[in-house]
């Protein structure tokens, strides 16, 4: 499309106020409006000059952008279906109830034990008496106290196929409304097969078999000891080395990892050997589980809410990492197994305003609030020193915390990651969408705040896979990797955290797009103290090759390593590298060799 002549401006601005209103009434018009903008002279004729850089576009639509968005709007009425927390537990009874005690949803393993439906209530549920009123008062606890986002009881009724728990876990909601409770209930039928795996597996005695197989069934240390005739010190050490050989971080870990290996040891799946117990502890059930397993929540000091999800081992070595503004928070089942191979724990702290993390007051700094939450969380997880795994445009996050917080980042490994010339000069690629966005950052923060919330309803609109197929558009690699149906459907989840059934990212969006292109490049200097290597996607067209120079000149301590066949989903689609550089990263920082004094004499000389 050949670019226009310029045009008299009441001409343009009637058509403007055509295309907003278009989009607001169908959200899919933005993608014409940005070929529009890109093929006419609107970019100069609303770029100010002289004192006053922003606000010539607003100036003239900001009220009808307003009312454009009121109908824009209409359709993001977020449902309150919780289904998809049930998924991971589809062998197991679980059902959701609301701060009423009313069940909000059922999967068919609840509706079977319990005739649970939609609807009921909490204490009219046909549950064994003796748990009836505990379980009430725990989820009363997951869903009202702040300190208490989990819990794990059990009935004293036995049953053919053994003791009875039950699971509480909280479900948080935006905007500080009441959160729901996941209830998980499972029949514990200990058998044979179970002790088969902790021994082929793990190596476990014949007596730590024991030692797990009565905490799976609820007892506690002083009754495992009495019914073992030993000692409760004897116990207790028995059930330290438990821990240390499966891997585990604490006691209620290897009561999970007891109740998932459950699932894989019906007496008919095993009698093959050591070959089926080897293929019943590496099922893909279970990596299934550990990649749609449910995220985790932390109150913040200003009572927000947020929420964070963690992959690998519990006790492996911490790694930070972002997920950019397409939410890549989930991992593949095959990037799990390589994350519990090398040792390597993930934390991914989902921003404010992405799924279901509170959202950010309108006039907070972004920079400083994502700092100071990130840091509280690691503080809260006993994390002094990690490195921090930054996805593109989020590369200021990293470098803020650095600057904030230089005793809690070993060093930064860039995944497309895009740092800022000095003076803030920003290196985004040519692409349409990514020159719209950044000139709205820059000068209409009304016109940047409106095209966030009509990409979350577009995405909304046309579904995540098109979605997908559209942001892909510009890299073969990257639609390459939509053929595979594993990965689509975790790219998709990812997706939905930023435009999902009850999730709308688009103030977060915004904020953030202005705060990245404002100018930040004083943080940059304060990574000169730690090691920064940065991985760029050749397919990748948010990021300008030509800049790569002018970065390497300007930033000399930094590493660039440009990656062929790659694109926006470099994580993902070369998993093999990055991940074992993430854990040589994280294993320099538990052991204090990272080669800081070795990048600082480099980038000096």
């Amino acid at each position: 499309m050949q670019r226009h002549e310029p045009s008299q401006p009441e001409d343009d601005h009637k058509l403007i106020l055509e295309r907003i209103y278009d989009i607001a009434l169908e959200p899919t018009q933005l993608d014409e409006f940005i070929n529009l903008w890109a093929d006419t002279d609107w970019e100069e004729q609303f770029t100010q000059t002289g004192d006053n850089q922003t606000g010539a576009f607003d100036a003239h639509f900001k009220a009808h952008l307003e009312r454009a968005e009121a109908f824009l709007l209409l359709g993001d009425t977020p449902p309150t279906q919780l289904e998809d927390h049930l998924k991971p537990y589809d062998k197991f009874a679980a059902f959701t109830v609301n701060a009423a005690l009313i069940v909000e949803g059922a999967n068919a393993g609840a509706n079977a034990a319990f005739n649970v439906s939609k609807g009921d209530n909490l204490s009219s549920l046909q549950i064994p008496s003796d748990v009836q009123e505990p379980l009430l008062n725990v989820v009363k606890d997951v869903l009202h106290r702040n300190d208490c986002s989990e819990r794990l009881i059990k009935s004293e009724n036995e049953t053919k196929q053994g003791a009875m728990l039950f699971r509480v876990i909280r479900i948080p909601t935006q905007n500080g409304a009441t959160p729901s409770a996941l209830v998980v209930s499972t029949y514990v039928h200990w058998r044979e097969a179970i002790g088969d795996i902790l021994n082929n597996a793990f190596k476990l005695t014949k007596a730590e078999q024991g030692v797990v197989r009565k905490l799976t069934e609820g007892h506690d240390v002083k009754s495992i000891a009495a019914s073992r005739g030993t000692t409760v010190g004897t116990v207790r050490e028995q059930i330290k080395s438990i821990i240390a050989k499966m891997n585990l971080r604490s006691q209620a870990d290897v009561v999970r990892f007891a109740l998932i290996l459950s699932e894989f040891s019906e007496p008919s799946a095993v009698g093959g050997g050591d070959e089926t117990v080897k293929t019943l502890v590496t099922s893909e059930d279970w990596f299934q589980a550990q990649v749609w397993k449910p995220f985790k929540s932390i109150k913040l000091p200003d009572e927000r809410v947020m929420t964070y999800h963690e992959m690998g081992p519990s006790n492996g070595q911490p790694v930070l990492y972002s997920h950019m503004g397409s939410a890549m928070v989930r991992w593949t089942k095959p990037m799990i197994k390589l994350a519990f191979q090398h040792k390597l724990r993930i934390i991914c702290p989902i921003r404010s305003g992405y799924g279901e993390s509170d959202n950010l007051n309108a006039d907070a700094d972004v920079l400083d609030t994502t700092s100071s939450d990130t840091a509280f969380l690691l503080k809260s997880l006993g994390i002094s020193k990690l490195p921090y795994a930054v996805h593109g445009s989020d590369f200021p996050f990293a470098a803020d915390l650095a600057a904030k917080h230089p005793e809690l980042i070993s060093e930064v490994i860039g995944i497309g990651a895009r740092p800022c010339l000095p003076g803030g000069e920003p290196v985004d690629g040519p692409g349409r969408w990514q020159r719209f966005f950044v000139w709205t950052a820059r000068h209409n923060p009304s016109l940047v705040h409106f095209a966030s919330k009509a990409v979350m309803m577009m995405a909304k609109r046309i579904g995540p896979d098109a979605m997908l197929n559209k942001i892909c558009r510009d890299s073969p690699t990257d639609l390459a990797l939509l053929q595979s149906d594993e990965i689509k459907q975790v790219l998709v989840a990812n997706l939905e955290l930023m435009a999902g059934p009850s999730s709308n990212a688009a103030r977060a969006f915004a904020m953030e797009y202005i705060a990245f292109h404002e100018d930040w490049s004083h943080l940059m200097q304060g990574l000169r103290q730690i090691p920064v290597h940065i991985y760029t996607a050749e397919e990748d067209p948010t990021i300008s090759f030509a800049a790569l120079d002018e970065l390497h000149k300007a930033y000399p301590w930094i590493t660039f390593e440009v990656v062929s066949n790659a694109g926006l989903a470099l994580m993902y689609e070369d998993a093999e590298r990055l991940i074992p550089a993430l854990a040589d990263a994280a294993h320099r920082a538990a052991s204090d060799s990272s080669p800081t004094v070795a990048v600082r004499r480099r980038a000096d000389a």
